[in-house]
């Protein structure tokens, strides 16, 4: 799939190759993969070393940069808009023909195990890992994105680069591409590349015997989310409060963008209830909020917490009546209004950004299939009355809901309201 926005007044080009699978689609043989062939894909292609492949982008004032998600791993972009062609012959290279070399691979095992170790050392990472965890028990989508240390030492770099070659291949994957340039020019130019590519790609995959997709990874199904309320003892000074949902998936737009006006209502900005009441109001806190992320397969609803050891019960008490709010108090016409006003002030102020561009076409391409236009999509916020909204409230309001509390507390608090004390290994 290639999704192009031509932005005909900037100064730059975003690009950006993703692949719809991340950690999710991990068999056990294999976890830590993405994240780690993330990490490979800046280390040497076929005619160019990693400091090569840097300076192609650093040199002229751009970036480039790649992550892995549990659904989707991406390598990006941005550069001048005069060096597009650079600029996407390098980074399909990266994406594509990447050689993994063997004393690279050594050294970013090091860099990996490190950065999970700092993951480890962060109370905030560990409880949104651990909530995760035991949101999906038993499923490859609750698991670390970037595995274990044990996992990630037990990697081999001929495993790993035969994985890649089954799986990263450009027939796979969905280009975007934002910013100023010539549409048919570029889709000529991206054609003549990916030509070049999948013959370069069958001399690589010589040795190696070239299995499909689907005989490495595992399909992305719908996870299966279990209730509970825990707490978890951990030396953190903080205590760290979450609440999940998983809802379905937004069966369109339209629907996403009604559940973000709730999310802003919600927990999404300083004028937030969440915000007002827990922090502005009764100062319980430094950082709360509230997020809603939508996939293919499912939805889900964060509710995020960091307080003292003694303000958590008043915490966990305006929390919950916050919550049961969204019942009794529908969100006012004033609330709806400025959460509507909000996000149609950030899509507009993103239209000069290409980066945003080109990562929300894709964006909405997984999630639901089609992709429509910034200004189309800003004409359909708009549209969504407030009765729609109400009802996108009390459905998330009445949702099943996971609690998880991550922190030193006296137990006693926690009885009382029917959290389970869970002792961490």
């Amino acid at each position: 799939m290639l999704a192009v926005d031509t932005m005909p007044n900037s100064s730059s080009v975003s690009m950006s190759v993703w692949l719809p699978y991340g950690s999710r689609n991990e068999k056990p043989p294999h976890r830590g993969f993405f994240h780690y062939i993330e990490h490979m894909l800046f280390k040497g292609c076929v005619d160019k070393n990693a400091r090569q492949l840097a300076r192609s982008f650093e040199r002229t004032g751009g970036f480039v940069n790649a992550f892995s998600e549990r659904s989707a791993t991406c390598i990006h972009c941005t550069m001048p808009s005069d060096n597009w062609r650079e600029a996407c012959r390098t980074m399909l290279d990266m994406a594509f023909l990447s050689v993994f070399p063997v004393e690279e691979f050594k050294k970013e095992k090091i860099v990996i195990i490190s950065e999970i170790l700092q993951t480890e050392d962060d109370p905030e990472e560990r409880a949104h890992e651990h909530f995760l965890h035991r949101l999906w028990p038993g499923q490859a989508v609750g698991l670390p994105i970037a595995a274990s240390i044990d996992e990630v030492d037990a990697i081999t770099r001929d495993s790993l680069y035969e994985f890649y070659l089954s799986v990263f291949r450009p027939e796979q994957a969905c280009i975007s591409i934002a910013g100023r340039f010539s549409e048919e020019e570029t889709v000529d130019f991206l054609e003549s590349l990916l030509r070049k590519i999948a013959a370069e790609r069958r001399t690589l995959q010589l040795r190696y015997d070239g299995e499909n997709v689907v005989d490495h990874i595992l399909p992305s199904t719908p996870a299966l989310a279990e209730s509970f309320r825990l707490y978890e003892k951990n030396s953190s000074s903080l205590c760290y409060i979450i609440h999940g949902m998983q809802a379905l998936p937004p069966a369109d737009n339209r629907v996403y963008l009604c559940n973000s006006i709730v999310n802003e209502i919600f927990g999404g900005s300083t004028i937030s209830r969440l915000f007002q009441r827990v922090r502005e109001d009764r100062g319980l806190c430094y950082t709360v909020y509230s997020s809603y992320e939508a996939e293919k397969t499912e939805s889900l609803w964060i509710i995020h917490l960091q307080t003292s050891k003694k303000q958590l019960p008043s915490a966990l008490d305006v929390l919950e009546d916050e919550i049961n709010r969204l019942i009794r108090e529908p969100p006012s016409l004033e609330e709806y209004q400025d959460a509507c006003s909000r996000m149609a002030g950030l899509i507009q102020l993103a239209m000069d950004d290409s980066e945003y561009r080109q990562r929300r076409m894709v964006r909405q391409y997984f999630a639901h299939g089609s992709v429509e236009s910034v200004e189309q999509e800003l004409a359909q916020l708009y549209t969504i009355e407030y009765d729609e909204v109400v009802q996108a409230a009390e459905a998330v309001a009445a949702s099943e809901r996971s609690r998880f509390v991550f922190g030193a507390v006296p137990q006693a608090k926690l009885i009382e309201r029917r959290y389970i004390e869970y002792e961490a290994n």
